[in-house]
């Protein structure tokens, strides 16, 4: 019994460790050292593991559940920027702006050669389109043509910014003015811009979609057919490794060049879309330094925005600079991508004229 103890003393050390690196991956810029953003990614877990452990030393040991609390309650931001429990702010106020991001995989899921069978998957998508037609301004990712004619039947008479080949894309009820793009040098992944007029205001939104890790396909397969033994198992983890690191330091580049363009806007911005890195990473700290998450604002419970088989991911984001008071976030589960939709309201400060209760 006193070797168990032991053993799961030393677990926690290790883990409790590792959770206070992934506090540090923020900090770090990937160019310089990637690997500690590989302890931010998987941040949740070892909160997770913590936790299960702090139980633990609660009913067999308590005087020893200190080293678990401390390591958790260190990272205060990290845990809020992952569960959160806050409420919505009624506001009925014409000058309340509705946003949604979603990945939509290209309406892959609507796609089939079987024409009766896209013809009623694609009624269906159109259809939760339509659901949200309160939608002021639509920010997608992994958008091409099939996926365009799938947002045009379901937000109809709206304004498009839209560049051929790639695949971030912005809509809007309003006009836009000054519209353009932040060139990543791919077409997948993306970033688009336009300055949209509102009745009383302009304000600039921009629709991201930085650089993808493509390891779900390789991590799936190494969890179905893992095994400490087998060499291809272990090429298997090199491999994503070697992906993961590429594609963290062509994140940490796009993130900067994205804020940087952000700082010379003449107004107002929200940003949105799927930044492919959770918050415990170099990219989420770049991009959110000065803006409000929404979800840090008005998330409730767990917002995991990727339903693959990776767990625990936040990927998909609306933040909004300082100019705006967040009202709500909403995360939408469904089936049509492998993204969930969010949304979040927000309104400029300078319009709050009619609060709620």
């Amino acid at each position: 019994m006193k070797l168990f103890a032991k053993t799961i003393w030393s677990l926690n050390v290790v883990v409790a460790v590792v959770l206070l690196l992934s506090y540090i991956s923020p900090l770090v810029d990937p160019t310089k050292f990637w690997l500690l953003s590989f302890f931010g990614l998987f941040y949740p877990v070892f909160l997770i593991i913590n936790l299960i452990l702090l139980v633990y030393w609660l009913i067999r040991k308590p005087s020893r559940s200190w080293l678990s609390i401390v390591s958790i309650l260190i990272g205060w931001n990290q845990l809020i920027s992952f569960a959160n429990f806050s409420s919505s702010t009624n506001n009925n106020s014409p000058h309340v702006i509705n946003v949604m991001s979603y990945n939509i995989q290209n309406a892959r899921w609507a796609y089939s050669r079987n024409k009766e069978k896209r013809k009623i998957r694609s009624a269906e998508f159109i259809n939760f389109l339509k659901m949200h037609n309160d939608v002021d301004v639509l920010c997608t990712q992994e958008t091409g043509f099939f996926g365009r004619e799938i947002i045009e039947k379901g937000f109809k008479d709206i304004y498009k910014h839209k560049l051929e080949n790639k695949g971030a894309t912005l809509w809007s009820k309003y006009p836009m003015g000054t519209q353009g793009q932040i060139d990543f040098g791919t077409n997948t992944n993306s970033c688009v811009w336009a300055d949209i007029i509102f009745a009383a205001d302009t304000i600039r939104v921009y629709s991201i979609h930085l650089y993808s890790n493509n390891i779900s396909r390789d991590a799936a397969e190494v969890i179905d057919n893992a095994s400490l033994n087998e060499k291809e198992t272990w090429s298997g983890i090199g491999g994503i490794l070697n992906k993961y690191k590429k594609a963290n330091v062509k994140r940490s580049e796009q993130a900067k060049k994205v804020k940087y363009h952000m700082s010379k806007s003449p107004y107002p911005v929200i940003i949105a879309g799927d930044f492919n890195d959770p918050p415990s990473s170099f990219t989420y700290s770049t991009l959110s330094e000065s803006m409000s998450d929404a979800f840090c604002e008005k998330g409730l419970g767990i917002s995991s925005t990727y339903g693959g088989r990776i767990p625990f991911l936040r990927i998909d984001y609306i933040m909004s600079d300082q100019s705006f008071d967040v009202l709500n976030y909403n995360l939408i589960k469904n089936e049509y991508s492998d993204h969930y939709p969010i949304r979040a309201s927000v309104i400029l400060k300078d319009r709050q004229e009619t609060k709620g209760e």
